[in-house]
């Protein structure tokens, strides 16, 4: 008597369809290095911790400048950017769980596509967003930095918050028109990465992932070497105050140049590293991966961290938004006394601007 055999053929699934494409038709690229789930569990965690404390700072900003209508109007550029940090922050929360949940499956070190990395994870798009934004709302803040020191008049006429908001929407199309070529890039690529970071370098073409890391650094660099030209010949001009509208604007200047030059270290690094792994210069493992392309989740901390030092009215309203002062007006109140002198009166000015009452008085003939 034959016995009779029957073998079962299983359903396929992504899994095992990517599986076979890997074995079958394509070489998997070398992207990562998984040889344990150890350093990937590390950048979860890493991740999921600088995610929320960037979200946290970046709407601590956005809450301090909407609260406040002359803040609002004054750093509209600055909210849009803490916006850009925002994303950006969100991108490192999605990772980590997108990641953490593929480890945990034990899908994680299947190989997928870069198609599939792109139309079928959900978090590639905010890593993209959430650099590029920040980068192309720095270089609008940069131009608007060296109309204020530079051409004051030409700033006082054309920059006003209805030019600053169509400035904002030129930003979200260009925004647009990159993650569109990102897109482009990657449909119908069947190039495949050998784990499941699906990160920017595994989700796109090779040109586009350069592109995208070499123009974030060359952004910030392009924007803190024009302002430092700018504040060094400002600082050389001798100007009168009360003619000098740059002069007043000279910590704004000093401040923006802070943050781009932090920027340029904390952006430069998790390129240099992803670029590398692209180019297959370096193989670096998840730790260090995690240690590097942590630095661009810093920038919201770093920007509230200098908005608190340098912005008196940041600091007024955030002590008013946290009940411990009773007006958050930034405006300069005034109280006129005047005195019945024969050849002069005394106006007596108080401010309760920035919490620091000045009396000054402005004694006149009167004719």
């Amino acid at each position: 008597m034959e016995n009779d055999t029957t073998t079962t053929t299983p359903m396929p699934t992504e899994t095992t369809e990517a599986v076979t494409v890997a074995t079958n038709t394509l070489a998997v690229s070398n992207e990562f290095v998984f040889a344990s789930a150890t350093p990937t569990l590390f950048m979860c965690s890493l991740y999921m911790v600088l995610g929320v404390l960037a979200m946290f700072c970046s709407s601590l900003n956005i809450t301090i400048f909407l609260t406040n209508n002359e803040l609002r109007k004054k750093y509209m550029f600055y909210m849009a950017l803490d916006v850009g940090e925002f994303i950006n922050g969100l991108s490192y929360l999605l990772t980590s769980i997108g990641r953490g949940s593929g480890v945990l499956m034990g899908t994680f070190p299947l190989p997928i596509s870069f198609h599939d990395c792109f139309f079928r994870r959900y978090w590639v798009h905010s890593l993209i967003i959430g650099t590029e934004l920040p980068a192309l709302i720095t270089i609008v803040i940069s131009i608007e930095r060296i109309l204020a020191v530079q051409k004051p008049k030409l700033y006082s006429r054309y920059v006003t918050p209805n030019t600053k908001i169509m400035s904002l929407v030129c930003v979200a199309m260009i925004q647009l028109v990159f993650l569109g070529l990102a897109g482009y890039s990657a449909y119908g690529n069947h190039e495949l990465s050998n784990t499941r970071h699906c990160a920017i370098i595994t989700s796109t073409s090779t040109f586009y992932s350069t592109f995208h890391f070499t123009f974030d650094v060359c952004a910030y660099v392009i924007s803190f070497t024009s302002l430092m030209v700018i504040y060094v010949i400002h600082r050389r001009i001798k100007k009168n105050s009360q003619n000098s509208y740059g002069s007043k604007k000279n910590p704004q200047l000093g401040l923006f140049l802070s943050v781009t030059g932090s920027a340029i270290i904390l952006v430069a690094m998790p390129g240099f590293v992803m670029v590398g792994i692209r180019w297959k210069f370096l193989a670096p493992s998840d730790i260090v991966v995690a240690l590097t392309y942590a630095t661009t989740g810093f920038l919201s901390v770093t920007n509230t961290v200098l908005n608190f030092i340098f912005r008196e009215e940041y600091r007024n309203q955030l002590k008013y938004f946290l009940g411990l002062r009773k007006t958050g007006d930034n405006t300069t109140v005034f109280h006129v006394s005047k005195m019945s002198k024969a050849n002069s009166q005394t106006v007596t000015l108080k401010t309760t601007n920035a919490n620091v009452v000045k009396v000054m008085k402005v004694s006149r003939k009167i004719t």
